[in-house]
C-alpha cells in the first residue's frame, strides 16, 4: 500500500504514519517530495519546517502534537499536569517521567541524561540555537533518575511545555553531539546530518538541499512499525512540479506545501492519481 496524497501545510510524518500493520516494512518504499529542500537533520540549527519535518522521521521530542493540536505522549510515559503531580501548584516547574525501555536506533539506552543534555545543547549561548525560545525563562533541568527529567523556572509558567515538546523540540544522543557544544555546534556534520534517534527511521544518506534516504529503525520502539522499510525524500523544485509529481504522474505518494491556486489544484486532481488535503495548524505566515 502507497499513500497518494498531496498535504497543504501540515504535519508529513502525521499523513503518512500508518494506523496499524503486521510487520515492520511490509509497505516497502514511500516517496516523498518537498520543494523546499531540507538542508540540515538538527533543528536546533534551522528554523525551517521543510527541516524539522525531515528531521521529525529520526529524532522525537517527549511530546507531539496530534493532528486536533491535542498533546500525545511519545517518549514521555505521560503528559505531566497539575492533577497528577508532574506540574507544581505553584507553576515553577515540571517534571517529566520517561517511558521506559526505549532505545536509541544504535541500540543504547535512552535516558534521562540525553534530555538534560538537549537542554544544555540548546541553552549554551554560543550555540546559536535556533530554538532557544522553546527554553525562555528555564532556569535549571534536572535529571533526577534515569527515567525522570525535572524542569524549573524563574517564575510560575502556566504552559511549561515549551522543553522537549513539538517537532522544534526533539532530543539528541548525548554520547552523539558530546563534542558539539556551544560554538562547535555547526562544526559536526556528520551528526547535524544524520542525527542518531529514537525514531521510526534511520538516515542512510543526506545530501543537503537535495536527497535523503531512509531505512527503518531496527529498535524502534512499536516493533509492528514503521510500515515503510525505506523513505525516498527529495527536495527541490516548485510547487507546482511537486504537485504534479504526486497527482498527475504519480512518481511520488506525498508532497508538501502546495501554494497553489484552487483551480490549479483542482486540475491536477482530476488526473486521478492524487488527493489534496488542507491540513490547518497554528503556525502564521503573515498578517
Amino acid at each position: 500500500m502507497k499513500l497518494k496524497t498531496l498535504l497543504m501545510g501540515a504535519i508529513a510524518t502525521a499523513a503518512i504514519a500508518p494506523a496499524a500493520f503486521a510487520e515492520r516494512g511490509s509497505d516497502g518504499q514511500v516517496n516523498i517530495i518537498y520543494w523546499q529542500a531540507p538542508s540540515i537533520m538538527n533543528p536546533f540549527l534551522s528554523g525551517g519546517t521543510k527541516d524539522v519535518e525531515a528531521a521529525s522521521l529520526v529524532i522525537e521530542p517527549l511530546v507531539r502534537y496530534n493532528q486536533d493540536g491535542v498533546m500525545v505522549p511519545y517518549l514521555a510515559a505521560e503528559i505531566p499536569t497539575v492533577e497528577n503531580g508532574g506540574v507544581s501548584e505553584d507553576l515553577t516547574s515540571i517534571t517529566w517521567k520517561i517511558a521506559p525501555g526505549l532505545k536509541w536506533s544504535d541500540g543504547s539506552a535512552f535516558t534521562s541524561a540525553d534530555v538534560k543534555f538537549t537542554a544544555d545543547y540548546c541553552m549554551d549561548p554560543e550555540g546559536g540555537c535556533a530554538q532557544v525560545t522553546k527554553f525562555e525563562g528555564v532556569t535549571s533541568v534536572e535529571a533526577l533518575d534515569d527515567l525522570t527529567v525535572k524542569v524549573t523556572f524563574a517564575k510560575p509558567t502556566p504552559f511549561p511545555y515549551g522543553p522537549f515538546v513539538g517537532g522544534e523540540s526533539p532530543i539528541i544522543q548525548a554520547a552523539q553531539f558530546a563534542d558539539c557544544m556551544g560554538a562547535k555546534a555547526p562544526e559536526c556534520t556528520e551528526a547535524n546530518f544524520a542525527p542518531i534517534g529514537t525514531g521510526p527511521f534511520v538516515v542512510d544518506e543526506f545530501k543537503p538541499n537535495d536527497v535523503i534516504t531512509l531505512s527503518a529503525n531496527p529498535n524502534y520502539r512499536d516493533p509492528a512499525k514503521p510500515a515503510f522499510a525505506k523513505v525516498l525524500f527529495k527536495g527541490g523544485g516548485d510547487a507546482t512540479a511537486a504537485g504534479r509529481a504526486v497527482m498527475e504522474t504519480g512518481e511520488f505518494d506525498y508532497a508538501w506545501n502546495l501554494q497553489l491556486a484552487p483551480e490549479v489544484i483542482a486540475q491536477m486532481e482530476s488526473a486521478g492519481k492524487g488527493k489534496p488535503v488542507a491540513g490547518f495548524g497554528p503556525l502564521v505566515e503573515r498578517i
